[in-house]
C-alpha cells in the first residue's frame, strides 16, 4: 500500500475517535428529547457513536482521498488551497443544513464536527501527503 493510503487511514481513525467521543459526551444536546425518552440515553449514544465514529469517516475518507488525488492530477499547482476552500465551503453548507434540519439543536456540536472534518480531511491529509 502507498504512503497516502496509510495517511488516509490514520486521519480516518483520528477523526472517527474524536467525533465519536464528542457525540458520546454531547448526545443530550444533539438528540431530540423525544428520541432520548423513547429509546433511552444509552441507545441513542450507541447509535450516535456508530454513525459518527464508524460510518461517517468511512464515507468521507475515501471521497476526500479520491477528490484530492484527482485535483492533484489535474493541477498540482494550487490544488491544496483549492481543496481546502472546497472543504470549508462544504462544511459551511452542511452546518447551515444541520441548523435548518435540526432546528438549531446541537448547532455547536455540528459546527465542531464540521470543523474537525475540515481540519482532518481538508487540511491535515493534504499536508501529510507532501511530507
Amino acid at each position: 500500500m502507498s504512503k497516502n493510503i496509510f495517511i488516509l487511514i490514520g486521519v480516518m481513525v483520528a477523526v472517527g475517535l474524536i467525533s465519536g467521543l464528542l457525540t458520546y459526551l454531547r448526545t443530550e444536546k444533539m438528540a431530540s428529547p423525544a428520541d432520548i425518552t423513547s429509546k433511552g440515553l444509552a441507545a441513542v449514544q450507541r447509535g450516535n457513536v456508530n454513525f459518527f465514529c464508524l460510518f461517517m469517516p468511512l464515507l468521507v475518507g475515501p471521497i476526500a482521498f479520491f477528490v484530492y488525488r484527482n485535483m492533484l492530477a489535474r493541477s498540482s499547482h494550487g490544488a491544496q488551497t483549492t481543496y481546502l476552500l472546497l472543504a470549508v465551503g462544504i462544511a459551511i453548507v452542511f452546518t447551515v443544513l444541520a441548523a435548518a434540519v435540526f432546528k438549531m439543536r446541537g448547532f455547536v456540536e455540528f459546527t465542531i464536527l464540521h470543523l474537525l472534518y475540515v481540519g482532518g480531511f481538508g487540511w491535515m491529509m493534504p499536508r501529510l501527503w507532501i511530507l
